[in-house]
């Protein structure tokens, strides 16, 4: 009975640990699919939409992407909006608005703050290596998707969970989850991608927050890819429109 027991434990460490390692696994081919385009430009349009009334708007962009933490978009759209643009790099968030004729860092900017009064909060808008942030759980597994319980490896993740939905075949998110630190979801995204080449992108983003009653959906048209953006293309002086 104690050589049973004893195997039984074995046997449910093992198993154990190769869920785990086969969690890990998932989430870095989920990492590796998304970072393998290492640089994008589109054209976007951002629509936010109020869920209780209906009410919205649409904004336009043109974005341009290096990697997970770098992107400046360039407000095309409604006339008010026009010339405002915004840079994203690591750790910081810069605001260009034409009457002032100069950039500005926007200061205590926390993570859950939303971007340009969407769905989307700061964090949400930089894509962090989830291999590197959060310990992964393979929950299910359905005919077309692994279903992982990510949590964070650090406090100052503004989530508590996230549950994502990664395609088994091509390996990139299909629905993401947001909890927040009583444990209740607050968030939802959904993506669509498209295949460029041999690169999996995401061109439809649905972010819904249920705790706002906002649904925001990022189209992007006129995707290109990996042309060689560098960091310099990603400054403060980049914001500034240069004149003709």
């Amino acid at each position: 009975m104690k050589a049973f027991i004893f195997s039984l434990a074995i046997y449910f460490t093992i198993s154990v640990s190769a869920s785990s390692q086969n969690a890990e696994h998932i989430l870095k081919k989920m990492d590796d699919t998304i970072l393998a385009v290492k640089d994008k430009t589109a054209d976007a349009e951002l629509e936010t939409t109020n869920t209780n009334t209906g009410k919205g708007n649409i904004k336009r962009a043109f974005l341009m992407q290096k990697g997970s933490d770098r992107k400046i978009f360039r407000y095309t759209y409604p006339q008010s909006d026009k010339g405002i643009a915004t840079l994203i790099v690591p750790d910081a968030v810069y605001l260009y608005l034409p009457m002032f004729k100069k950039p500005k860092k926007i200061t205590n900017m926390a993570q859950s703050n939303t971007f340009n009064k969407s769905a989307f909060s700061l964090s949400d808008a930089s894509y962090l290596p989830y291999s590197m942030h959060f310990t992964p759980t393979l929950k299910e597994t359905t005919g077309t998707d692994y279903i992982l319980e990510l949590i964070p490896k650090k406090e100052n993740i503004a989530y508590s969970k996230l549950i994502v939905y990664i395609n088994k075949k091509e390996h990139y998110p299909v629905k993401i989850e947001y909890y927040d630190k009583k444990n209740e979801k607050i968030k939802e995204a959904s993506y669509h991608y498209k295949k460029i080449g041999n690169y999996w992108v995401a061109d439809v983003v649905v972010m819904t927050d249920h705790s706002k009653n906002s649904k925001s959906t990022i189209k992007m048209s006129n995707l290109k890819i990996n042309q060689g953006l560098k960091d310099s293309d990603f400054t403060v002086e980049k914001l500034v429109p240069e004149k003709k």
